[in-house]
Formats: C-alpha cells, structure tokens, sequence
C-alpha cells in the first residue's frame, strides 16, 4: 500500500503566522514522538505569503492519518488554532516515488 500524503494549506488571521507556526511546531513534536506510522511532517512558509503556511505530512497508510486526526492532541491543536486560521484547505495524495 502506498504512503499517504496531506497537502495543508492554511491561510492566517492577519498577524499570526507567526504564533500559529510556534504552535504548530509543539504539534509537529508530538506527532513525531508519538506516532511512529507518520513519515515526515514539515511546516513550509512560503517566501512572500506573510498570511500562508503549508503543511506537508506523510503518513504509512490511512489508518494512520485516521489515527493521527483522533489523538487528543490533534483535538488540542485545531482548538488552540482556530482563531489564527482564516482558511484551510486539505488535499489527500498518494506518494509515488516508486
């Protein structure tokens, strides 16, 4: 079965990026010290974009990502970040590297 991947793309509440990126870094901590099936989980912010941030998450298959979107401290991060997120779109892919 082939590893799947999110594309996040968050569009932020007008000054802050920059709190919402240190949250999402204690997130990113806990999502690799507790789940061993995610791959990789990188917080992009793209040059130019004050109001963007990119997430790009990959995950052994989608057990895990059905794992990872249940554990309390998911729960705990969208909570925390509600109110910095103006807009999210998610895209589900396949990794294809062969």
């Amino acid at each position: 079965m082939s590893a799947v991947v999110l594309l996040v793309e968050l569009k932020m509440a007008e000054g802050r990026r920059d709190e919402f990126v240190a949250r999402a870094r204690r997130h990113r901590q806990l999502v690799l010290e507790n789940e061993p099936a995610c791959q990789r989980f990188d917080i992009v912010v793209p040059d130019g974009a004050a109001d963007v941030v990119r997430l790009y998450e990959v995950y052994d298959d989608q057990a895990a990502v059905d794992h990872h979107m249940q554990t309390d401290y998911m729960a705990a991060y969208r909570a925390d970040t509600a109110s910095m997120v103006a807009d999210r779109q998610i895209v589900t892919a396949v990794l294809s590297n062969g």
